[in-house]
């Protein structure tokens, strides 16, 4: 760069050295400003979420969290899985209810679910879920606690043992956009 204005070398330098100034800030005025938008678009980006089987609605899913359609629609797989077994399917079931789980509470949540798949391949129980209301409430940024009404039927060799209106709640988070699970229990009202 070649800004010879002045007769003296050293204005000649001061100016240079301003506008190396001016050029430094500018690009970490840049910088910051680049930083800032990228790190706000990737925590506001939606991914449309469809599964095999469709949705009348569309769901969304974000970092922290995800909209009414996609808790419901994750809210009916896991109940599915949870609550509508039978002897022969309970472990397949629990086993792929468990890849939702939280790292976290996934020592739990084996625990649980394997020892009350134990309990139902020995007394042979069939198990029935009819799902008649999901609500929801955010308890945190990406914790959600998720309450699945409906009613249950318990069968043993073709006699109804059992059938109440019964409350699960489920507590998941979002982590990156997943949906995990990491509690899940009967709801005692």
């Amino acid at each position: 760069m070649k800004l010879d204005l002045f007769i003296q070398k050293t204005s000649n330098i001061q100016l240079k050295n301003q506008l190396y100034r001016f050029a430094v800030v500018v690009i970490a005025l840049a910088v910051v400003v680049n930083s800032y938008y990228t790190y706000r678009f990737l925590n506001e980006q939606r991914i449309v979420v469809i599964p095999p089987g469709g949705l009348d609605e569309k769901a969304a899913v974000w970092t922290s969290g995800a909209d009414e359609a996609y808790l419901k629609m994750m809210t009916r797989y896991a109940m599915g899985l949870y609550l509508t077994y039978n002897p022969a399917t309970v472990r397949t079931q629990y086993a792929e209810l468990l890849s939702l789980y939280h790292p976290t509470s996934y020592n739990d949540g084996k625990n649980f679910l394997y020892d009350l798949a134990g309990k139902v391949e020995m007394s042979n129980i069939v198990s029935a879920f009819t799902l008649s209301g999901i609500e929801y409430v955010k308890k945190a940024r990406n914790i959600y606690e998720i309450e699945a009404k409906g009613v249950r039927s318990l069968y043993s060799k073709g006699l109804k043992l059992d059938e109440k209106t019964k409350s699960f709640v489920l507590t998941s988070s979002f982590e990156n956009g997943r949906f995990y699970i990491t509690d899940i229990k009967d709801s005692e009202k």
